[in-house]
This record gives C-alpha cells, sequence and structure tokens, in this order.
C-alpha cells in the first residue's frame, strides 16, 4: 500500500504555527500562509502584525510612485478588513513605508486607518518607520491604554503635547521642531528624554510621572525653582542629565537616591549645589565656570570636560585653580581637555597659589599625548604640583592608557629638605616620594620620566616598569633590569647612570 502523506505541521495549534512564522523571513511567512487555509487563518490571527512597504507586499513589485502605495496601502486594508471579523489580541504591530513625494499625501486615509486599528486594539509595541510628512493638530493629546514604548523624532507642526497613559515605560522626544509645551501624566514611567533643536524653548511637565528612574533634557525650557523644588519629589530617580539649558544659574539638585549626574553646555550656569549620598558619578561638560561647585557625597567619581579658548584668558589659570579645588575630595577625577598644556600651571605662579587638590587620590587626564617626550615631562610635573598627594596618575589617548603610581613616606623630616616649599603650609611631593611604578610608556618616555623623578624626589628609593615594554634602551644605558623593572637601593647611582648618558638637563627643560 502506498504510504499516505501526512501533513503534522497543519495539525499544530495557532500559538505554535504562528512561532513558527515569526521566526521566518517575511517573503517566507507569506508564502507559508498560502499554502492551506490553515496557515492563512494562523498569519491572519496572529497577535504580530509587520507591514513593510519596502518588502514588496500585495501586488507592488513592479510599480513605483503614488500606484505603489496604494497598492500597498490596498493590501494592507484587505488584511484588516479580514482581520477585524476576528476578535484576536495585539502584540505588535509594525509599519514601515515611504512616500516619495507631497502628491502621496492624498494617500493618509488609508495610513490613519492602519495606525488607528493598532491603537483601537490595545497594541502593546508599535513601531512606525514612516517617510512623510504628518499634519498633525497644533494641539495634540494623546491616551494609550497600553502602550509601553514612545518614540517621536523630527515631527513638525506640533506646538503642545501631551500625553496620559498608565502603561507607558519609555517616552522619548527628540528634534520636534515648534513644539513649546510637553505634558505628561504618566504613573508608571521609568524614562523620559528630551532633546529639542538649537533654539528651542519648550517647558517640559513630569511631575505627574513619579516612577520616573531616568530623566534627561536638552534644549528645554527648565528653571532653577523647577529643579530645586521638584526633582527631590521623584525618589526613585537614579540618573538626571541636563543639556543647554540656558535659563539654568544656580543649579540646586537634593535627591537621596540620585546615582549619576550630567551637567553640559549650560552657558549661563554660576553655581552648581548636588546633595545626595548615593551619587556616585557627576558628569561637566562646558567652558571653565567660578568655583562655586558643592558637591555633598561621601563617596564620588567627576568627570570633567573643559572647553578651551586659543589663546588662554588671562586668567585661566587662577580660575582653573579655584575650579579644580571644588573636586578635592572626590574619589576619583578624570579631566579632558583638547589643549594639555592648559593643564600645566606657569613655575612662576606656584608661588603665589596653593595645590587645588591636595588630597585627590586618583587623576586621570583624557586627550592626546604630548607630541614631544621633554612635554610630556612638563606636564606630569604640572599635575603632580597641583595634586601632591597623587596615587595614580593616568594618561589616555583613544583606547590607550599609560599611568604613574605612587608610594609616599610621609613620616620623615621634611621642613629643611628643599627650599621649593619653604613659605607653604603644604610640602609637595619631591619631600615624601618613595618609589615610582611606570606603566605602558615607550622606551623614551620612559626613560625621559625614570630621570625626571631621580632629579627632583630627594627620598626616591625605587623606579619600576610594570609593562612589557621593550628594555633595550635602558639596557644601552647601562641601567640594572630585573624582569622588565628598574629597581636601586640608592636612587644617586641611577641618577648617575642616565646623567652620564643622555642629554643635558637644559635640554629638556
Amino acid at each position: 500500500m502506498p504510504i499516505q502523506e501526512v501533513d503534522l505541521i497543519s495539525e499544530l495549534p495557532d500559538p505554535i504555527i504562528q512561532h513558527i512564522m515569526s521566526s521566518l523571513p517575511y517573503k517566507d511567512a507569506a508564502r507559508m500562509s498560502v499554502l492551506s487555509k490553515r496557515f492563512a487563518s494562523a498569519w491572519t490571527s496572529s497577535p504580530t502584525i509587520i507591514f513593510d512597504e519596502t518588502l514588496n507586499m500585495g501586488s507592488c513589485l513592479e510599480l513605483t510612485g503614488k500606484q505603489r502605495l496604494d497598492s500597498f496601502l490596498s493590501y494592507v486594508g484587505e488584511f484588516l478588513s479580514r482581520r477585524r471579523r476576528l476578535d484576536v489580541s495585539l502584540e505588535k504591530f509594525s509599519f514601515c513605508f515611504c512616500l516619495n513625494n507631497s502628491s502621496d499625501q492624498q494617500s493618509n486615509g488609508g495610513i490613519e486607518n492602519a495606525i488607528s486599528y493598532a491603537i483601537e486594539n490595545d497594541v502593546k509595541e508599535l513601531e512606525l518607520d514612516v517617510g512623510f510628512m504628518l499634519e498633525p493638530p497644533q494641539n495634540l493629546a494623546l491616551d494609550f491604554p497600553s502602550i509601553r514604548e514612545l518614540r517621536l523624532e523630527k515631527c513638525k507642526g506640533m506646538r503642545e503635547l501631551s500625553f496620559s497613559s498608565q502603561s507607558l515605560k519609555i517616552v522619548v522626544l527628540e528634534f520636534c521642531q515648534g513644539l513649546e509645551k510637553v505634558e505628561i501624566d504618566a504613573p508608571n514611567l521609568e524614562s523620559f528624554s528630551f532633546g529639542g533643536g538649537a533654539n528651542s524653548s519648550c517647558s517640559v511637565d513630569v511631575t505627574a510621572c513619579m516612577s520616573l528612574e531616568y530623566l534627561s533634557l536638552k534644549n528645554a525650557e527648565i528653571t532653577d525653582e523647577w529643579i530645586k523644588h521638584e526633582i527631590h519629589k521623584f525618589i526613585r530617580l537614579e540618573v538626571f542629565k541636563v543639556g543647554r539649558c540656558r535659563l539654568l544659574k544656580n543649579f540646586h539638585v537634593s535627591n537621596a537616591n540620585l546615582k549619576t549626574l550630567e551637567i553640559s553646555d549650560c552657558s549661563n550656569l554660576q553655581k552648581i549645589e548636588i546633595y545626595s549620598r548615593s551619587l556616585n558619578t557627576f558628569v561637566y561638560g562646558g567652558q571653565l565656570m567660578p568655583s562655586r561647585v558643592f558637591i555633598y557625597s561621601p563617596s564620588f567619581h567627576a568627570k570633567v570636560s573643559l572647553s578651551v579658548d586659543d589663546p588662554l584668558p588671562h586668567d585661566w589659570f587662577s580660575s582653573l585653580r579655584d575650579f579644580l579645588s571644588c573636586f578635592d575630595h572626590c574619589k576619583e577625577l578624570e579631566i579632558a581637555c583638547s589643549i594639555e598644556m592648559a593643564l600645566i600651571f606657569p613655575i612662576d605662579s606656584r608661588d603665589s597659589l596653593l595645590p587645588p587638590l591636595y588630597d585627590l587620590k586618583y587623576l586621570k587626564v583624557v586627550g592626546k599625548f604630548p607630541a614631544k617626550s621633554e612635554d610630556l615631562v612638563d606636564l606630569v610635573d604640572g599635575l603632580l604640583w597641583s595634586s601632591h598627594r597623587l596615587t595614580v596618575l593616568s594618561f589616555v589617548s583613544g583606547n590607550k592608557e599609560k599611568s604613574l603610581k605612587f608610594e609616599y613616606d610621609i613620616a620623615v623630616a621634611i621642613d629643611e629638605d628643599l627650599q621649593c616649599c619653604y613659605s607653604m603650609p603644604i610640602k609637595c611631593w619631591r619631600h615624601s616620594l618613595k618609589k615610582v611604578t611606570v606603566e605602558n610608556f615607550d622606551d623614551r618616555e620612559n626613560t625621559i620620566l625614570q630621570r625626571f623623578f631621580s632629579q627632583k624626589a630627594i627620598r626616591l628609593e625605587a623606579i619600576s616598569r610594570d609593562d612589557n615594554g621593550s628594555a633595550d634602551a635602558l639596557a644601552e644605558e647601562g641601567v640594572s633590569q630585573d624582569y622588565g623593572s628598574v629597581i636601586t637601593g640608592n636612587i644617586e647611582d641611577l641618577g648617575d647612570a642616565i646623567m652620564a648618558n643622555f642629554l643635558d638637563v637644559n635640554e629638556i627643560y
């Protein structure tokens, strides 16, 4: 007897068939749907709907322009008409198409019907990838009973926009030109991002969103009073970012659970006050501002990116000293500066200024490495003057990081050692530096740094190299090697060895 063919797949429950279809490329799933009534039924009742005009859906393969769009929308309309006769849920609705010119706007009726179907059926995920100009009302109020994430980008024509939803979790509004006011009533909203254009004057009201964990406002019309009196109410807020908000002058934030705060390019800012016992990251970017930065947090990392004019203003270094002193108590300070020499305090000004970062232990400088190894010495010398008790000094350029690690002996008599700090209440690193570890510098830089420290630090006991760099340069100079490290019990001998074989001191300074 001949073996009877059995279609086992058609006997599967609809959810399994729909899962199989959703795992296939769209064209393959569409072909599968025409193989049997069973597959066609599963295809029509799927909780996920994807319409993509670029996939030649319907009979628009050979068509172009408005004819192609009309054919696509006709296919969409027929599909939804069949589906409306079914009582099925809708999880995801994806709609992708492109209008080529303004005359295609006449087809908006089919577009609106498709989007309305998704909203009427309480879609949970709505994805619109469209290439045409909408003409929404100037005052638009939206009520989403089930949608969880909403993104509007480059939407023009709206003046006032309001949302009301119990289900919304994420809202992103970017470059919606002409928008003047945004109000959101979403008690379960967790993340809100607003980014206006350069001349935006949009006010933002999210005071009803008490579950916010992430809040980002750029080019928004927010005031000092709003931040001072509203931010502390968001008891779940962990990340707060503001950028290019020109109305801000006295920035005062008090929020016990805030972990990350970023302020960038707020040109009129004069004062920053932050009260948060949980703060672990503070980021500032922009012009060098007055020293009125007060951060009340037991332990935080600070990242500062400074905009620098060339040539430097006449009061640059006095202002820099005052600004950096605000971060003396942070756990780690990272400074990004386009001109690294803007971080080197002139020698003739050091006698009249106190070091701004005396208690700082970890300092990282982000930018270009000095083109000349000799300039690196000047940079290290200047940074060590700014931070007398550094444990780690790092330089980051691209994906490369070079670092110096320091150990001190602060229990030694230092009053009569050197004249450099005779009139200062705080003695510099030269008096008590005991050991230096050099990591990831090339041979030339390594050798110059060793020479620098051997001459400057009067109690230096050892300089070690902790990387896989070549030891050839040091070996050629007669300096002892021990598995890639330079160790000496008498630092004066090391200084003599280097001095005997290298350039004159005046060639470095």
